[in-house]
């Protein structure tokens, strides 16, 4: 019998995760007051990221941009957020987000953003699995993503995650890849398949906080 979304335990809806480098991190959907990060962790994106993020090498988010990622409705737009409690003040780290394709039923699309300066300490992939973890409730089946071919670190971490090119549009690969539930289903070919499991299982196991 299949098991019904509804019946999935629920990730905690924020809690604290030790990144590489020791940065502690909170991690936590996105809500609307969190558009000050926004501001400042564009502008400390470098224009490769920039680039290879938002296909684009643009000073600044509009307004109307700023307005539609701070506001997820948490079912068909969901995104997560890590901010650095190494100070008074957090710093934004990144975001990972989903957005449902109404054409087709069952599939959302990803973006994930890591801010320069925390790129490579785990922070993206442990926001991805939350992504995961969400959608699977939401009744999502599969992942979808445009990635630039020249991003070739990302389009290798999609592909040991089960992710398949499925089209091509100019310079821009079109990846599509199952949406896991928890770290069982995760196909564990490679160290970094492996290291997405267990994110999954310490985030479900996380302790939950207010935040």
């Amino acid at each position: 019998m299949a098991i019904s979304p509804l019946s999935l335990p629920l990730p905690p809806q924020a809690f604290h995760f030790v990144l590489g480098g020791e940065t502690r991190a909170l991690v936590r959907p996105v809500r609307p007051a969190d558009l000050p990060y926004f501001v400042s962790g564009y502008a400390r994106l470098s224009s490769e990221s920039r680039h290879l993020r938002f296909f684009s090498q643009a000073s600044e988010l509009s307004a109307k941009q700023l307005d539609f990622l701070t506001h997820p409705d948490h079912r068909s737009h969901e995104a997560w957020g890590a901010l650095d409690l190494k100070d008074a003040e957090p710093i934004g780290i990144g975001v990972a987000r989903y957005i449902a394709m109404p054409e087709r039923p069952g599939i959302a699309e990803v973006a994930l953003t890591v801010v320069d300066a925390y790129q490579r300490l785990g922070a993206g992939s442990l926001l991805h699995a939350c992504l995961h973890l969400s959608a699977s409730r939401q009744g999502y089946r599969r992942f979808y993503y445009d990635v630039l071919w020249e991003n070739s670190g990302f389009l290798r971490y999609l592909k040991s995650l089960g992710g398949k090119v499925v089209g091509s549009e100019a310079e821009v690969a079109n990846i599509e890849m199952p949406i896991y539930a928890s770290s069982i289903e995760v196909p564990q070919r490679d160290g970094t398949a492996m290291r997405f499991a267990r994110l999954m299982h310490d985030v479900m196991t996380a302790a939950p906080i207010d935040a």
